[in-house]
């Protein structure tokens, strides 16, 4: 290989034109070669030593980028599959205004939320007490023996805040919309990701491979077994001779 001579311009166009289309004769005519012959020149120059070695290079080169493309979205489909859409966002359950409330009453968040509503009061009508209490945050845990909402509390939805997401959960989210009825979180579609990702690792089909190695081996085994056995006849004596088998 020390021998070998640097290509021509119109070599390495060659080379470049046959590793996009793996097609001598197209490279060939591409590179700027006389079209006439060049189902004929075009393979020929396949056999230059230098040429090869160019394509060898070239064909590694393109191996390895593509192999590392494949990494990567692999390992992006594993992320996906494995992300819990929990850490984004979630359904939960917390306590009515009346769950925690002294007494079961209506219970406040501050005293600031109770005097504004005494002061939003129409003239006439009696002020809301504080009777219940302060402190209300919809995170408590429901009182199972509330009369209000028998137990059940209040449904509310939580979002995470997406500057503190995990990796898989950020290849999980694809964004927020906001919508009539409010944010929406936008997400990878798991089921799919999962399906892709055992395409592409073929786990389905090293699965099945080592089912049948192990169906076959075990056969070979029963053939094996049986082979050996010893085979029990009853001899009968009016027998002229031995069997046939």
């Amino acid at each position: 290989m020390a021998n070998v001579r640097p290509l021509l311009p119109r070599q390495k166009l060659f080379v470049a034109e046959y590793l996009a289309s793996r097609n001598a004769t197209d490279a060939y005519r591409k590179a700027g070669s006389a079209p006439k012959d060049a189902d004929v020149a075009g393979p020929r120059l396949l056999g230059n030593v230098g040429i090869a070695a160019a394509i060898r290079k070239g064909m590694d080169e393109l191996l390895e980028i593509i192999s590392l493309k494949v990494e990567d979205i692999v390992t992006k489909l594993e992320l996906i599959t494995t992300a819990d859409p929990s850490k984004l966002t979630g359904h939960h359950i917390g306590a009515c205004r009346y769950c925690r409330g002294v007494g079961g009453k209506y219970q406040w968040r501050t005293s600031r939320e109770w005097m504004d509503e005494t002061a939003a009061a129409k003239k006439g009508e009696k002020p809301p007490t504080a009777s219940g209490g302060f402190g209300y945050r919809r995170t408590l845990k429901v009182n199972p023996d509330c009369a209000e909402c028998d137990g059940l509390g209040q449904a509310y939805v939580v979002f995470a805040d997406t500057r503190d997401m995990d990796p898989a959960e950020r290849e999980l989210f694809l964004g927020v919309k906001q919508t009539q009825h409010g944010i929406e979180y936008k997400m990878a579609d798991k089921a799919h990701a999962l399906d892709q990702l055992a395409e592409r690792t073929g786990v389905f089909q090293k699965r099945d491979e080592g089912m049948v190695n192990a169906l076959a081996s075990a056969l070979i085994e029963i053939r094996a077994r049986t082979s050996r056995a010893p085979i029990n006849r009853k001899e009968r004596h009016d027998d002229k001779g031995p069997r046939q088998h």
